[in-house]
């Protein structure tokens, strides 16, 4: 739970500087053909080492089809395309500081802000379902009597049943509505832009308790995320539309397994902010796309309910996979005849994997009131990633008539961190009941996440 802003960009300050080996690879013949770029290798050869990672490998695909020269002698898109890379290649002989600017502005390092959203968006979904089983339990285990002070509570006798499991489940079937608030920020890295990131969700679903041990339901997902990311590098915004479906099997001795599946649909536009001059030329341009994403998410748990009242502890162990897959998709610029217009990017499309697990504990405390019975909760869990490997993404410029391939790297996602999460429910007469929790990640390198959930339910 793919989510801050960056540190200021600086051409010399915090930016990784691209192995001796890599500039190697670059080559400046003699005699360019076809009007290809003239600078001196050594000079470019300051702008690549004075950008980003992700710019430093977009200057060597620049400067190895612009050095043939054939785009010139293409469309007028093509053209368009050869005279940007000249100035950005041709000008680090003057202005080297410009060229690193510019290489790293149309890198396109924010798309693993895309992947770092749909990681939010899965965990949040998976938080919901989680969430209503615990709650589906902690009022059975009322009901058997196995949490005595909430069958203790004098509400109770106001149920139609008389007794605990006519009040706290009021029928086989169960409603409920959540509401979620997302706020975080990441730092800038080697790989990419500082950004903020706020998003809310709406989640409803109902259940059905099949016999005294297992329950299943379904539940429906709306979430809206909105990125701003650092050093005016843009923006991006993304949609999506989810369903989940969900179950728990839990024994009286205490012992439960939860499960869940779900898939989920996001669009995202991506207006990216490229900003850069050389040697007088000024590139004011945004680069737009749309995409669209699939995501799959698997999630099992399994625990143990003690009672020790008035507290209960549950120990549990879950692992949860999530796929992503971002489609292909093309930039199109806001001045396609202007400096830089000819610059826009096709991304391919491209998956990505998360598998992880939780491992944690909740401790509770029931306390009985005249108004009904209070359940303060703190969970923390130990989280490990599994899939934390480097991704590349592959991709070409738009206009390029060689089509020569280049790629971006995104960031590792952190291997360890904790989830802690703080909360209370209230169990009332009639099956009815709502919660308020905050939630956090600890230990996480370059992000801060906090999340704020409420709901209610009605069992019927």
């Amino acid at each position: 739970m793919r989510q801050g802003p960056w540190r200021a960009i600086c051409l010399f300050s915090g930016l990784t500087v691209l192995p001796a080996t890599l500039l190697a690879q670059v080559e400046n013949p003699d005699a360019p053909p076809n009007g290809g770029p003239t600078a001196p290798t050594t000079t470019y050869d300051d702008a690549l080492s004075a950008t980003t990672v992700n710019g430093a490998i977009a200057g060597e695909a620049i400067f190895t089809t612009c050095a043939t020269g054939l785009n010139g002698e293409g469309s007028v898109r093509n053209q368009k395309f050869q005279d940007d890379c000249n100035l950005i290649v041709g000008g680090a002989s003057t202005d080297a500081a410009g060229s690193a600017v510019a290489l790293e502005q149309l890198a396109a390092d924010q798309i693993s802000a895309q992947n770092s959203a749909v990681e939010r968006s899965a965990g949040a979904g998976i938080t919901v379902t989680q969430g209503r089983l615990e709650r589906i339990r902690l009022a059975d285990r009322a009901a058997t009597g196995t949490g005595a002070v909430l069958a203790g509570n004098n509400l109770l006798s106001m149920a139609s049943g008389g007794g605990a499991s006519a009040d706290l489940t009021a029928g086989p079937f169960g409603g409920f509505f959540n509401y979620e608030y997302i706020s975080g920020d990441e730092d800038q890295t080697a790989f990419q832009p500082g950004y903020d990131a706020t998003s809310w969700s709406l989640a409803a679903g109902m259940d059905y308790r099949f016999n005294d041990s297992f329950v299943g339901g379904l539940a429906v997902r709306y979430a809206d995320e909105d990125t701003n990311f650092d050093n005016s590098r843009g923006d991006m915004t993304g949609e999506s539309w989810g369903i989940i479906g969900y179950g728990s099997y839990f024994l009286p001795n205490g012992l439960f397994i939860d499960g869940s599946l779900g898939y989920s649909n996001t669009d995202f536009v991506l207006e990216r902010e490229i900003n850069y001059s050389i040697t007088g030329s000024t590139a004011r341009q945004i680069a737009k796309s749309d995409s669209s994403a699939d995501i799959w998410n698997l999630s099992v748990a399994a625990g143990y309910d003690l009672f020790v009242n008035p507290f209960s502890i549950t120990p549990s162990l879950r692992l949860s996979y999530v796929e992503n897959s971002v489609d292909g998709y093309r930039e199109t610029m806001s001045d396609p005849t202007g400096v830089g217009g000819g610059m826009a990017l096709s991304i391919d499309a491209q998956t990505y994997t998360s598998l992880t697990t939780n491992l944690g504990v909740q401790i509770s405390r029931a306390i009985s009131t005249d108004s009904g019975v209070w359940v303060p909760q703190l969970r923390v869990g130990w989280i490990h990633e599994f899939e934390n490997g480097q991704q590349q993404v592959g991709a070409t410029f738009v206009n390029d008539i060689n089509q020569q391939p280049l790629y971006i790297l995104t960031s590792e996602p952190d291997e360890n961190y904790f989830d802690v999460g703080i909360g209370v429910s209230g169990q009332f007469a009639n099956g009815r009941s709502a919660f308020i929790a905050y939630n956090t990640l600890l230990g996480y390198d370059n992000l801060t996440y906090n999340a704020i959930t409420a709901g209610v339910r009605l069992e019927f």
